[in-house]
């Protein structure tokens, strides 16, 4: 499931909003979509591995490879919420702002 709405949202729906939307449009829903994709893909890891088979967590402690695989997700997806995700916020609205002085008309 994590991995899938990864896909999607990176791959389908990344790229069908760009080729459809104005740019403003298109950094707008960015904006609003991106911070709820990173809190989601950040649960999906907690909740991987809360289930993980046969007995949650623990099972983690007998398996170093699974461990270190959900341990690098996690990694990225605290990083994805916490770095990532607002600097790229912040660099979308100094683009917008950069592109609307230089579209505007000089006084």
């Amino acid at each position: 499931m994590l991995l899938g709405t990864e896909v999607y949202q990176s791959f389908v729906m990344t790229k069908v909003c760009y080729n459809a939307l104005p740019m403003s449009a298109f950094t707008t829903l960015q904006k609003r979509v991106f911070p709820v994709y990173f809190r989601i893909q950040s649960a999906l890891v907690l909740l991987t591995a809360v289930t993980f088979p046969p007995y949650g967590p623990l099972s983690l402690v007998f398996s170093t490879g699974d461990a270190l695989t959900i341990g690098f997700t996690g990694a990225m997806a605290l990083l994805n919420l916490t770095i990532y995700g607002p600097r790229t916020q912040r660099a979308m609205i100094e683009r917008t702002h950069q592109r609307k002085e230089y579209t505007s008309p000089e006084s």
